[in-house]
């Protein structure tokens, strides 16, 4: 950017300079793929440890992912041309085209905003924060890309349209569940691999939300396939296959990291989002209510909520912060106990499934760590275990009986571990996995899970070509491979059906991609 006073960003001719500069950089960048400092895509850090880059790392990493997504898109020969076209492009005056734009606007009974200065009009940030003021037509069009949390953080309960009622009864109709048909999560290795060798999709992708998918859940039901969907801008959306219908709400304010169903009542699902809430959805109701929030001030500090697991008719939530509260989801709002166990971001937290009194969290500074929930306290507390990783988690989760875990890192590797005892002889993993992780900033990020009811076998998405969702074995074999020539993009999100062989990936288009046998469906 030249320093001149005169310089003008808003300026049309400058902006076909700060483009002429932008094309000619890339051009450079690919002809002669010079960049300093270098960097390795294993260097390369997920956006949540942006902050311990420096700048020109920052800068580096950037435009590796720019021209990495030019080259997905084949973008790089209309970019060449596009750069050809600006060298012969006639400079517009400022002042007629912003007074043609005006009057075009005005004309068709649209009103400018005027830029004013908080400052100067001494109006405080607190008051423009709590504003829930909509925005004018125009700046909505303009910011489709943000969200606007004030309409749905602040709201206790927000009720469904009444033309869904239809639909909700379906939908309840079919969340009743019976005694599982044939349990395909128990049945043996071989017979387990035998019929994941035998999924395929039988039909395409089938579009439900409107923003990149960040959660799935599949509701344990056998009369249809009901699945929940949360997506990047706070949407839930609800589908029923055996109606191919489906109904999103705009529920949370920000990207929904967290959704499951309840395990005591069918009818309720609860959904965790970055906007710093957590609601319970309930389906006879027709509401999703607030039974955690933190307040607006939390949330400015990056308090953002992040997982949630059941403990007993409790739920314990991860946030931002390193904190893991316990809350009972039958009085919203009210943390029962809470404690400090990392020092930046809780990514996952998971209760132990038979002993009911530890938790296992995954963080941000690349530690795994055992907590016992009776030594809970307002202040940091000292980790049960600890499994220590070079760099950050995803995630990290016990099999069916919480004998093995397997954590995800962004040093590329999936890791199991011996959990069958818990104690400091057990903290190192008997199997690493080299596993490509690094899904960039335009895609969520992978989650090895164990499959339902088992202790042998785990499912993670990929980064190989052709697009595919893997099934490992729980001493690092790879058992196969979902794959499909309907399946044309990366499906980093996965859930399973908790009893049938049905897997379900979510992509960046709000598309699922579900792998069954025929009856199935």
């Amino acid at each position: 950017m030249p320093k001149n006073k005169n310089w003008n960003s808003t300026n049309p001719r400058n902006e076909i300079k700060i483009m002429k500069l932008d094309m000619d950089e890339l051009k450079i960048n690919k002809s002669e793929n010079v960049s300093s400092p270098k960097l390795t895509e294993n260097d390369m850090l997920s956006d949540e440890e942006d902050e311990n880059l420096t700048y020109a790392q920052l800068r580096d990493k950037r435009m590796k992912e720019n021209m990495s997504l030019l080259e997905i898109l084949g973008v790089n020969e209309a970019a060449d041309t596009l750069a050809d076209n600006l060298k012969n492009t006639v400079p517009v005056k400022k002042g007629k085209k912003l007074l043609k734009k005006k009057y075009n606007l005005r004309t068709k009974g649209i009103m400018i905003p005027t830029r004013r200065s908080l400052r100067l009009a001494n109006i405080p940030l607190s008051d423009l924060i709590d504003s829930t003021t909509k925005p004018n037509c125009l700046t909505q069009e303009l910011d489709s890309n943000d969200v606007d949390d004030n309409n749905v953080v602040n709201q206790i309960s927000i009720l469904t349209p009444n033309e869904d009622s239809t639909f909700f009864k379906k939908l309840s109709a079919d969340l009743v569940v019976k005694e599982a048909v044939n349990d395909f999560h128990t049945c043996d290795i071989d017979r387990f691999t035998k019929v994941v060798k035998s999924l395929d999709m039988n039909n395409d992708s089938i579009k439900v939300s409107a923003g990149r998918i960040y959660s799935l859940a599949i509701h344990p039901s056998e009369t249809s396939l009901i699945i929940v969907v949360g997506d990047i801008k706070g949407n839930i959306t609800l589908f029923n296959k055996i109606d191919n219908d489906s109904r999103s709400y705009q529920v949370h304010g920000a990207p929904v990291n967290c959704i499951s169903f309840c395990t005591w009542d069918p009818h309720k699902l609860f959904s965790t989002s970055h906007d710093g809430s957590v609601r319970c959805g309930d389906i006879n109701k027709q509401t999703f209510d607030i039974i955690y929030n933190n307040d607006l001030q939390t949330r400015l500090h990056g308090y953002h909520t992040t997982w949630h697991t059941e403990y007993e008719r409790n739920l314990l939530i991860g946030s931002g912060s390193g904190h893991v509260d316990l809350i009972d989801t039958r009085k919203p709002n009210i943390i029962m106990n809470t404690s400090w166990c990392h020092s930046r971001s809780v990514r996952t937290v998971q209760c132990h499934p038979l002993e009911k009194n530890y938790f296992l969290t995954s963080s941000g500074v690349g530690e795994v760590s055992l907590w016992d929930i009776r030594n809970m306290t307002d202040k940091a507390i000292n980790p049960v275990l600890q499994y220590d990783h070079s760099k950050s988690l995803t995630s990290a989760f016990f099999s069916a009986t919480g004998i093995k875990m397997v954590s995800t890192s962004n040093d590329d590797k999936v890791r199991i571990f011996n959990t069958s005892k818990l104690n400091s002889e057990y903290t190192k993993p008997f199997v690493n996995i080299n596993h490509n992780n690094h899904t960039g900033r335009w895609l969520s990020v992978m989650k090895a899970k164990w499959n339902p009811n088992r202790d042998d076998s785990f499912f993670i998405g990929s980064m190989l070509t052709p697009k595919q969702l893997q099934v490992f074995h729980s001493d690092g074999k790879l058992l196969h491979t979902l794959t499909s020539n309907k399946m044309t993009t990366y499906c980093p999100v996965i859930e399973v059906h908790p009893t049938q062989a049905i897997y379900v990936g979510g992509n960046s288009s709000g598309r699922l991609h579900i792998f069954s046998t025929e009856q199935q469906l």
